[in-house]
């Protein structure tokens, strides 16, 4: 524990120098037509940790809504030390414009469970972040790229990777790889507490028979060691490590965590 305290605190520094502190600050308005209220569910999960994962209490639903202009994928994902709420707003081509992410402490006093929340804006040149912290204050800053390879000078932000794997479904299909394909694309990854905005390769392998789900699934990858399942209508079904549907794992659910209020993606942070 020690060693990896020490590794974050190095790490942190020079992740926080692709964040640069926007002053003045500056905000989009949520886009006037992501209310998909009335929308179809085009695609949705509702998946959890098998008998092979390691952590056995992970659960996570998710669901893609088309609406009149676009898209609106909402999920969750919760465990015991943590919980997030997601929603990303995408375009008619499913290219995302906006997303946003509450994260809180299950077991707290706090009514509001300690809740970081954070959008990010992809409508602009530059990507812009702005943060809730727990303690209530605000913060706006610009994500700069990073990584090994410099992308394009102006290119938008075309995927999004976030807590949970439901949130790649809007990603893959938008990709429609064939088998063997690749695609690599500026991506926003914000699963964990220091956001990333760089180069990531999505890839399609051979297809296999999965024994645990009785089917044969698409295999995809992210960053070359993260394999992820799809249907044939490449809507996440779970992953190599173990994540699986609810429904086809026979012991009970474990205790759902605690809300703390309903995700208000529009009037927050």
């Amino acid at each position: 524990m020690l060693l990896f305290g020490i590794a974050l605190s190095l790490a942190f520094p020079a992740c926080k120098r692709k964040h640069v502190t926007i002053d003045p600050p500056t905000e989009l308005a949520y886009p006037a037509c992501a209310d998909a209220s009335a929308g179809i569910v085009v695609a949705k999960g509702h998946l959890r940790a098998g008998p092979t994962m390691r952590e056995q209490t992970v659960v996570e639903s998710f669901d893609l809504t088309k609406g009149a202009c676009g898209f609106v994928l909402r999920a969750r994902e919760e465990w015991p030390l943590m919980a997030a709420d997601i929603e990303i707003v995408y375009d008619a081509d499913l290219n995302p414009i906006r997303a946003w992410k509450r994260m809180t402490i299950p077991g707290v006093t706090n009514a509001d469970g300690k809740a970081d929340i954070r959008s990010y804006d992809m409508r602009t040149p530059e990507l812009t972040l702005k943060r809730r912290a727990p303690d209530g204050a605000i913060t706006f800053e610009h994500l700069k790229p990073g990584g090994k390879t410099t992308p394009v000078p102006g290119a938008r932000v075309t995927a999004v990777i976030g807590p949970g794997r439901g949130v790649l479904t809007a990603w893959i299909r938008r990709a429609k790889l064939g088998v063997g394909e690749k695609r690599r694309e500026l991506v926003l990854d914000f699963r964990e507490m220091v956001e990333t905005l760089s180069e990531v390769t999505l890839a399609r392998d051979d297809d296999r028979v999965e024994p645990s789900m009785g089917r044969t699934v698409r295999v995809y990858t992210i960053y070359g060691r993260e394999p992820i399942f799809t249907d044939e209508n490449d809507v996440v079904v779970g992953d190599l490590a173990g994540l699986r549907p609810s429904s086809t794992i026979p012991t009970p659910l474990p205790a759902p965590m605690p809300m703390y209020g309903e995700p208000d993606p529009i009037h927050t942070p």
